[in-house]
């Protein structure tokens, strides 16, 4: 779970650090011990804890026990963060009053602060026993049910705490975040899109961002991402989500911006190299992937993330010994499941087992993290399998669904060139130009196709076209031109042209 999230948690956990009723719990003022309960009140409420303490430890030493010293004496160890002691103090308290229910609740986010969690849940069904929808009690039970990892339990109550309070927008919010989890995107959209509304912060703003990236509207992802950053500049997961959405939108500058971002602002993490790995990979830079994946290993190294991102890294390499078993242990995490499948599908290729490489890659489109680079993966795939039908149909889908990943388009004329498919190949490269202009492996396929057509049909025009693309080349490198042989032949054919011509 995100930092950010963990404290928002932690600070509605300590909703009990609040002194409230004051007059009702101090109402039987016979009791010797009420003196001293007033006493430490006073202290709390001007922070001074420890003299709280003192006063809380000479009301113990009088002869009759009083629920409310113990319970004061827990309200103090909640805000020293001394959440053991506060479960001793609660639970002593609540021996001598069971029928408190403001005991058992502050007990239920003490034991729920330590990881106590079925004691804790004990203490929230005894305190909605006493007095039910209390909405403070609903969300310190949906917490803890959250915390266990049971989402619809937990949305159920977050649900009940909010409808106990229509006030409680932390409880509105919680039960988004469970609905996200649980996929009802429909009942997470209402309720995030209210509070966006009403009371906008950093933490919903980021719940929407991620809520829309997985519905696949990435241009709203980005804005809610950006608004949540704009109330907290230092919100690394914002950065992070902002970076994968342009890493599927295959904008390599942005995604790689964000993380540069991050880092600069000292916001160091495992998360921040994974993810700046994971794009790093996206875009064929697997050198500078290694080297951040290095530095998130200095800090994680038994991180399961970690470990695949390495295994994948090794797979590329060459390295295949040992990579299956932790991409095949990958794929039971939902958020590493598409890159486990993407890693699977490039061992199989290694092997030679084009036809699982082919599964797993298609499983990967298939998971909620659709990045298109598998389509490129498939067609290659199929093109070794010699499969031409379902290889052009996959090279399509690529550019397509990727259009400015130039390696499809390389990979693309060199299959249509193979097939003597030299005009469409060229087409291709050409509509490549958009996004690698200067790029010379581009330009120089593109003067080979160029070539082949001249030869097959003389042109004047198609050969001065050619020969200005050898002199594109040669201005961008003057070495990086690699048809000299061919460009002197083209040369020769347009002076007999030009030589018939004037003749």
């Amino acid at each position: 779970m995100s930092d950010w999230f963990e404290k928002l948690i932690n600070k509605i956990q300590n909703i009990n650090d609040k002194i409230d009723n004051y007059k009702e719990d101090t109402v039987i003022q016979s009791l010797p011990s009420i003196a001293y309960v007033n006493r430490a009140k006073k202290c709390i409420e001007n922070g001074r804890l420890k003299d709280a303490l003192d006063i809380l430890n000479e009301a113990k030493s009088l002869p009759q026990e009083d629920a409310l010293v113990y319970k004061y004496e827990g309200i103090v160890y909640d805000k020293l963060l001394r959440f053991v002691d506060a479960v001793k103090a609660y639970k002593k308290s609540a021996n001598l009053n069971h029928d408190d229910k403001t005991i058992w609740k502050h007990l239920g986010f003490a034991l729920l602060n330590t990881g106590i969690y079925d004691e804790a849940i004990e203490a929230f069904e005894n305190a909605d026993k006493i007095t039910s929808a209390n909405s403070e009690v609903l969300m310190g039970w949906g917490m803890t049910l959250m915390k266990q990892k049971k989402e619809a339990a937990a949305r159920e109550k977050f649900v009940e705490s909010a409808k106990a309070n229509k006030y409680n927008l932390n409880a509105l919010f919680l039960a988004s975040v469970m609905e996200i989890k649980l996929k009802m995107y429909e009942e997470a959209e209402s309720k995030l899109q209210f509070l966006a509304n009403i009371a906008p912060n950093e933490g919903n703003s980021y719940e929407y961002a991620k809520l829309k990236f997985l519905q696949k509207d990435y241009d709203n992802a980005l804005f809610y991402a950006n608004k949540a950053l704009n109330f907290n500049k230092n919100m690394l997961p914002a950065y992070l989500l902002k970076g994968e959405i342009y890493r599927i939108k295959d904008s390599e500058k942005e995604s790689l911006e964000n993380y540069e971002q991050a880092e600069s602002l000292s916001l160091i993490a495992p998360s921040l190299y994974i993810e700046w790995s994971f794009s790093l990979i996206r875009f064929g830079k697997y050198d500078e992937a290694r080297e951040k994946i290095i530095k998130a290993s200095e800090m994680d190294s038994e991180n399961p993330e970690v470990k695949l991102i390495n295994a994948y890294l090794n797979t590329i390499n060459g390295q295949i010994e040992t990579n299956k078993e932790i991409f095949e242990h990958a794929l039971e995490l939902p958020e590493t499941n598409s890159f486990a499948n993407m890693g699977l599908g490039y061992l199989h290729c290694i092997e030679g087992n084009y036809t699982e490489g082919i599964h797993c890659f298609k499983s990967a489109l298939s998971s909620d993290i659709n990045d298109p680079i598998n389509y490129y993966y498939i067609a290659k795939a199929y093109m070794h399998l010699g499969d031409n039908t379902n290889t052009k149909e996959y090279f399509e889908h690529a550019i397509k669904e990727n259009p400015k990943h130039l390696k499809t388009y390389i990979d693309y004329a060199k299959f249509l060139i193979s097939e003597e498919k030299i005009a469409e190949a060229g087409r291709k490269l050409r509509k490549s130009l958009k996004y690698g202009e200067n790029n010379l492996e581009i330009l120089n396929m593109l003067f080979l196709t160029s070539y082949i057509l001249v030869k097959e049909n003389v042109c004047e025009y198609n050969i001065k076209e050619a020969l200005e693309l050898e002199k594109k080349i040669r201005s961008i490198n003057e070495d990086g031109f690699k048809y000299p042989d061919k460009s002197a032949e083209l040369a020769e054919m347009l002076n007999k042209l030009q030589e018939k011509e004037n003749n």
